[in-house]
């Protein structure tokens, strides 16, 4: 990439800041350089039209130094000029010197001989993608929401991303890569002319490469959703069978279930899962695992954010919370006395690592969509709740904002002013079948899931 039409080495920077660190200093017990170039190209479409579109560049490089004491300096700056790097190197050192003493740090990840071949992560077409060339994508969004009679209007974005990152260690870590990702989103409102009734729906994705990118077929998922959300109806309070689908399975067991496993969280006993660990916590039914190694997938990666090695991690397996089942950085691994499960991951250059989940992947069953459905006399089809769960404990209670009635083996009317209450650990141990059909939303692969009981609060 280049700054102001200058071709810059940013291998070049990264290893002579490293070097100027270790000489500077005899405090210092482990240092970090991180660079991250992005390019990115973003357009905005409210009430189906184009509001907004931009091009442009985030590039930046932050340091992490600490001393034996364990306390940290991070410092960072989105210009390359040498005196603004000098000046970013005395800011951290001043940090460090001044920080607090940190008896958890033991050390920054050590020098990796090999990494994975996890590949399809760069496409050309993407890095190489111009702002002429979206009109097409653009125009597929809009003429699914102008086409149908019922279609009011259509909030959306279709963006694009091109990234470069350098990673460079006191132990030896040096690691470049490189990653594109094009994205697209649909918010559909639909509207009842004999009732008035309005409702939306929405659905995304994301891919490696453009030519996977299905604009239209997005789009029209979510008019699909929008339109499955009318005629909405109260029901009285029950207990009966559920059936999630993939996005109420992301929103039900996925997500809840990632955040439950970050090590940062379990170690300051904020985890439902505290523990558990070792222990059954689901229906053997219940298997997840955390892949960074799927060519193609958006949430794969040859390294994380530190430089370690991305891993496949079981984290459930047949319904038991494996002993080795969380997902650790650096800082959080050298607490338990392990290495690193390849989890760290930055928002920006100018953020210190956090944990995060890569492809977290439920396990498919044997069943379809329909034969889950068939056999319930009442029940309920559970899209989506915007609310989320008590991560300490387990409890997990809100609005059904998109759902629908089952009766009769049949999809029924949606819901209005329906809540639900469950316990997560219950919800996981009372699954009793898992389809083959399966969808992906941002890291989370999610099929149907059916679920034996659940206590739902009507107002009818």
């Amino acid at each position: 990439m280049t700054e102001n039409n200058k071709e810059i080495d940013y291998y070049h920077i990264g290893e002579t800041k490293l070097k100027e660190i270790e000489q500077k200093s005899n405090k210092i017990k482990a240092a970090e350089i991180y660079i991250d170039l992005n390019r990115y190209m973003s357009i905005e479409i409210e009430e189906n039209a184009i509001k907004n579109s931009e091009i442009g560049t985030e590039n930046g490089i932050s340091m992490r130094l600490f001393d034996k004491r364990g306390s940290l300096g991070f410092a960072y700056t989105n210009r390359f000029e040498k005196s603004t790097l000098d000046m970013m190197l005395k800011n951290a050192f001043k940090m460090m010197n001044a920080g607090t003493s940190d008896p958890d740090f033991k050390d920054l990840p050590s020098h990796y001989d090999n990494y994975p071949n996890v590949k399809s992560l760069y496409n050309k077409n993407i890095e190489n993608f111009a702002i002429e060339e979206a009109s097409q994508y653009v125009a597929d969004l809009i003429q699914v929401c102008d086409e149908d009679e019922l279609a009011i209007s259509q909030s959306a974005t279709f963006k694009t991303n091109y990234s470069e990152t350098y990673i460079f260690n006191t132990n030896g870590v040096e690691t470049i890569g490189k990653k594109t990702i094009a994205s697209i989103s649909s918010n559909i409102i639909v509207k009842d002319d004999s009732t008035g009734e309005t409702s939306s729906g929405f659905e995304r994705q994301s891919v490696r490469n453009l030519r996977e990118l299905n604009v239209k077929d997005t789009a029209i998922r979510a008019l699909e959703d929008a339109k499955q959300n009318l005629n909405r109806q109260k029901i009285s309070n029950m207990k009966v069978p559920v059936v999630l689908t993939p996005k109420g399975t992301a929103n039900l067991i996925l997500s809840p279930l990632a955040s439950a496993i970050n090590a940062e969280r379990f170690q300051y006993k904020r985890s439902f899962l505290v523990g558990k660990r070792g222990k059954k916590i689901g229906s053997s039914m219940l298997t997840v695992e955390d892949n960074a190694l799927i060519d193609g997938a958006t949430g794969s990666s040859i390294f994380d954010d530190e430089g370690v090695p991305g891993k496949n991690k079981m984290i459930v397996d047949e319904g038991r919370f494996l002993e080795n089942g969380l997902l650790h950085n650096s800082y959080t691994a050298s607490k338990e006395g392990i290495t690193s499960t390849g989890n760290a991951v930055r928002s920006s250059y100018n953020s210190t690592p956090s944990i995060s989940s890569t492809n977290f992947i439920l396990k498919t069953g044997e069943h379809s969509k329909e034969e889950m459905i068939h056999d319930i006399k009442t029940g309920i089809l559970f899209d989506y709740t915007g609310d989320s769960p008590n991560m300490a404990t387990g409890d997990f209670s809100g609005l059904i904002l998109h759902g629908n009635l089952i009766k009769n083996g049949e999809i029924s009317h949606s819901l209005n002013e329906t809540m639900f209450g469950i316990n997560l650990i219950n919800l996981f141990k009372n699954i009793t079948a898992i389809s083959k059909e399966y969808k992906v939303y941002g890291s989370f692969w999610a099929p149907y899931v059916k679920i034996e009981e659940m206590q739902i609060i009507g107002s009818a």
